[in-house]
């Protein structure tokens, strides 16, 4: 009779310590990925079976918002769980110049509250692979290493210490995301890193918490003849876009398969999201973003807009027990700063006394229980306005209503974006009182931001021409070349600065080159002002 309830025990003692057992997290972040760009969102042509697979098995949140349209803000809020507008990172991190004309640090503070810190104090194996861009480069910035961030291991680009290739099979493909064959191997060379810490951590019998950022889609968008087989048939640039996106999804889904392999998938709970919207696209070959054509699924605005189309990304969530597989939310308003205070509640660990987020434990949304957003959300965009949906300056999130304005007020809109996802009905006139019950608490939420909250450069409103020594103008194409030191293609502030006879107003002017604030200048932002 004993052995016969020992063994009826062994299922439930089996299962409880499983959910003792702590839960892996792994935090995949694409890069410049639209929300069309999916399958499983109604893409009809780009093949992405692995994230088809990981919405199937988990839960697809169609209201998730990341708190800046760019790149470095966007990830600062994902580690922080606070406003990226708090730590003063405003726009991607550039060289020293860029970033005092900018009203930024050099790097994000490793100092501050991190999750990835956190989570190691709590016992968890920690790593990053793939982008960083926690930090700038170039001449003066000796930026902290991730592990002063709390990683215990890190292969990057954009970043500093070790590479992304080193100690890969594709070592011999090293090149920077700018670089044709680089840009084709670099998220494949950080799965590696990837799958060996995964594996290594189960042998060590540590849970793990692993950061897996794509290079894709961001600029260069690149990919090798053999990636490009699954799209004999589509024209450029839409197969090298395409076939980019499809070979990302590959490499996700190896980190899946080894999950699954190694017995880890019901105890992982599995992220997937993008740090803004796709890039705006240049319609000419040879132009820099002619491959950047990425799918909003009809939300209005790209990258660096403050419309959903720059900040209403994939996010997809798998945690087999805990997160309803085959689910589809459309209400639940999720926000990037959430991921923190989401993460530590899942697993368990308390933030530390004094600290708060700008975000909620979102858990419930996750779970599938009923979920109402009670507080708002944020965003100030501090970057440049050249294309026409990025003229927002400011936004807030209240239930429904999303208002944009610009900080003159100048501007003002707001939408209902339940029943008008596409922006395309502005109500602020007709709803005047909500306008202006919103714009008081964005006034009052900027007040609680660091000094300075305006730009603390005016843009530029006119590009000098080159010009030689007698006042003559001069062949651009061939000033470029000569200034391109490292032969890269493109020109650096350091590169631009040296070649200048009269070096006082190189940032300035520099700027007024760089239309998309990406950090370089192209040929083509060079010889066409």
């Amino acid at each position: 009779m004993k052995q016969r309830l020992l063994c009826l025990a062994l299922p439930f003692l089996a299962a409880s310590a499983a959910r003792a057992e702590k839960p892996n997290v792994l935090f995949i972040y694409a890069d410049d990925w639209g929300w069309g760009d999916l399958a499983c969102h109604g893409h009809p042509a780009i093949l992405t079976p692995n994230l088809d697979r990981l919405a199937r098995e988990g839960t697809d949140f169609h209201q998730f918002v990341v708190c800046n349209p760019v790149c470095s803000p966007s990830r600062t809020a994902i580690v922080t769980g606070q406003y990226p507008a708090r730590h003063l990172v405003h726009q991607h991190f550039s060289g020293h110049d860029d970033n005092v004309a900018r009203g930024m640090p050099d790097w994000l503070d490793p100092k501050v509250t991190l999750l990835p810190r956190l989570m190691k104090e709590a016992g968890y194996a920690t790593g990053h692979f793939g982008k960083w861009h926690l930090s700038g480069n170039g001449t003066g910035i000796d930026a902290p290493l991730p592990a002063e961030y709390g990683y215990d291991e890190a292969a990057v680009w954009t970043g500093p210490g070790r590479g992304v290739f080193e100690g890969t099979s594709v070592a011999d493909k090293v090149g920077t995301a700018h670089d044709q064959v680089g840009a084709a191997f670099q998220t494949i060379a950080a799965a590696e890193h990837v799958l060996r810490f995964i594996r290594q951590s189960k042998e060590e019998g540590k849970p793990f918490y692993v950061n897996f950022w794509l290079h894709e889609t961001h600029h260069l968008v690149a990919a090798t003849d053999e990636q490009k087989a699954p799209y004999p048939d589509t024209p450029e640039p839409r197969r090298t876009y395409y076939s980019a996106v499809t070979r990302a999804d590959a490499q996700i889904g190896r980190a899946l398969d080894l999950l699954d392999e190694l017995g880890l998938a019901d105890n992982t709970l599995v992220f997937f999201s993008s740090d803004n919207g796709p890039e705006n696209s240049h319609p000419n070959p040879g132009q820099k973003f002619f491959y950047s054509v990425g799918d909003t699924g009809g939300l209005r605005g790209r990258k660096r807009s403050l419309y959903l189309g720059g900040v209403n990304v994939p996010f997809l969530v798998r945690w087999p027990g805990h997160v309803p597989a085959g689910r589809v939310d459309k209400t639940s308003v999720l926000a990037g700063v959430d991921v923190l205070p989401t993460v530590l509640a899942a697993v368990g660990i308390s933030a530390p006394e004094g600290y708060r987020s700008d975000g909620l434990n979102v858990l419930d949304a996750l779970e599938g229980k009923p979920f109402i957003r009670e507080a708002p959300l944020f965003w100030e965009w501090r970057g440049p306005n050249s294309q026409p949906a990025d003229w927002p300056q400011l936004a807030m999130r209240e239930g429904d209503d999303v208002l944009l304005l610009t900080r003159d007020e100048s501007r003002i809109e707001l939408y209902d974006v339940i029943e008008d996802r596409a922006q395309q009905q502005n109500l602020a006139t007709s709803r005047s009182e909500r306008v202006s019950v919103m714009n008081t608490a964005i006034q009052a939420w900027r007040r609680t931001l660091p000094a300075p909250l305006e730009p603390p450069v005016p843009t530029v409103k006119s590009r000098p021409s080159p010009a030689s020594a007698k006042g003559k103008p001069i062949d651009r194409a061939v000033v470029f070349k000569r200034w391109d030191k490292d032969a890269d293609g493109f020109l650096s502030l350091e590169e631009y600065t040296n070649g200048l006879a009269e070096k006082s107003r190189a940032p300035q002017r520099f700027a007024a080159f760089d239309k998309n604030q990406d950090g370089q200048v192209s040929p083509e932002e060079f010889t066409n002002p």
